[in-house]
């Protein structure tokens, strides 16, 4: 006869695995694209295969911008 421990343990099993279940379900396939989606310049090949999406310069610029709010 199982007690409530084991029934909790049970309980918190299955929705952990159906959480994670779901959350599986909602990640977007990688669409690699050719061109940079801030500045529409070509990225190059190493880089898509990557799974990059900027250019390096568009890339360097976001990680700037983010450096400067870090800190808030």
């Amino acid at each position: 006869m199982a007690d409530e421990a084991d029934i909790a343990n049970a309980y918190i099993t299955n929705a952990i695995e159906a959480a994670l279940g779901s959350r599986q379900q909602k990640v977007p396939s990688l669409v690699i694209t050719k061109e940079c989606k801030e500045c529409g310049e070509e990225i190059p090949l190493a880089r898509r295969q990557l799974g990059f999406q900027f250019c390096i310069s568009c890339a360097e610029e976001t990680e700037r911008r983010k450096s400067l709010f870090a800190d808030y």
